[in-house]
């Protein structure tokens, strides 16, 4: 049994946050001066922070990051 635990877990990606990597991505969108999209995803709901997404997606974690920064709130 525990090792069909491990096998499952083990089997599911891990996404770390790299924050290094967001805030060199903020700094470069803010400097070109470039307005974030808004969520365009399935996996967002009321109540949650950036951090709730990196669980499905580091791309959309980041995205979150940089359009909480721009417009100091999360996505509606």
């Amino acid at each position: 049994m525990q090792a069909q635990l491990n096998a499952e877990v083990a089997s599911k990606p891990f996404l770390a946050e790299k924050p290094e990597e967001v805030d060199a991505y903020i700094k470069s969108m803010l400097e070109k001066n470039i307005k974030p999209e808004e969520y365009k995803g399935t996996h967002w709901r009321p109540g949650y922070t950036c951090r709730d997404l990196l669980r499905y997606n580091w791309t959309q974690y980041r995205n979150c990051r940089y359009y909480y920064r721009y417009h100091g709130r999360y996505y509606y």
